[in-house]
């Protein structure tokens, strides 16, 4: 995998395939704008990487995602006055040596997850080069973006993230917040309407509830966010890789919708406690990798333990 250097590389390798639909196969349908990516030939999602929903796609994302009879399970809320930053699928950190690339300043300077270039887009998979802006414009920190779509024999969909950061300065904070999410998903209302949020501890948390006292900034190997879509169940579970920095890794999770992976905000989940901020060195890139699942039905029958034991080649 391009810029994974060697003592990473192992870790590329564990991430072992699923099993697979017997129709899973990818189809990519790309222009100026956007990747329509199909499944089985259904439509699975789009990938914005320039300009989307008639705005300035200042970090790119997909929306939207579906599950595998059509039903859309993710929400994106550029229209939002309270997170118009939440868009569906997506990559964000809110400090990066002070660059804020989680919120949306509408009318300020917003520094900007620059697309530079695709270096593969076939068969099951989408590779990308990025430059991450700091205060100015100027580019801080490149990042190789890889995603792969597949299917589960139970109809279930995929998608493996994996982001190489390399600093093209001396060194690159990400810094203590708990507004991240370097894998991050907002669900349907409908959804988050009816949500439970589900972590392999064994923790919940559920509408009708307000708060995530068991869940939020809390250490797992995956959360899951499932609710209903008219009678039917629906879910979004994201794995963190037992080789990322700091696994298990903490979840900025919420019912209203929000599920994030995020290693950085330690201060936030542990009030007192110690700083999450996380030193990336010239020459000394880090991978993280995450696997998200659509499934129908709730955490519990999506047998979601079995598929992380897969994904995390048994570790």
């Amino acid at each position: 995998m391009k810029n994974c250097i060697p003592l990473l590389l192992a870790g590329c390798l564990l991430m072992s395939l699923p099993s697979r639909a017997a129709d899973s196969a990818v189809k990519f349908t790309k222009d100026d704008k956007k990747i329509v990516v199909e499944l089985g030939g259904q439509a699975f999602t789009t990938y914005w990487y320039n300009d989307g929903n008639g705005g300035l796609c200042i970090r790119p994302f997909f929306f939207p995602v579906l599950a595998a009879d059509g039903t859309e399970v993710t929400s994106d809320q550029i229209a939002s006055k309270d997170h118009p930053h939440h868009r569906s699928l997506w990559i964000a950190h809110g400090d990066v040596d002070g660059a804020d690339h989680w919120a949306i300043n509408k009318g300020e300077k917003q520094p900007k997850q620059r697309h530079i270039a695709f270096t593969k887009v076939e068969g099951d998979t989408i590779e990308e080069d990025l430059e991450w802006e700091g205060t100015t414009p100027d580019p801080i920190l490149k990042e190789h973006r890889v995603f792969r779509f597949f299917a589960f024999a139970d109809g279930s969909r995929g998608v493996d993230f994996s982001s190489t950061f390399s600093p093209l300065k001396d060194k690159v904070t990400f810094k203590d917040t708990k507004e991240s999410g370097l894998c991050a998903v907002r669900v349907a209302k409908s959804i988050s309407d009816t949500s439970t949020l589900t972590q392999s501890t064994g923790a919940t948390d559920s509408r009708p509830s307000k708060m995530e006292p068991n869940t939020w900034g809390k250490k797992a190997d995956w959360c899951d966010i499932s609710g209903k879509v008219g009678e039917k169940t629906y879910g979004i579970t994201i794995f963190d890789h037992p080789e990322n920095p700091r696994h298990p890794g903490n979840w900025h999770c919420r019912l209203y919708g929000l599920m994030s992976a995020n290693i950085f905000g330690l201060s936030e989940f542990n009030k007192g406690g110690e700083k999450g901020d996380f030193v990336i060195e010239k020459d000394k890139p880090v991978t993280f990798r995450y696997r998200v699942v659509i499934h129908q039905g709730d955490a519990k029958s999506a047998n979601l333990e079995a598929r992380y034991k897969e994904y995390s080649g048994g570790k």
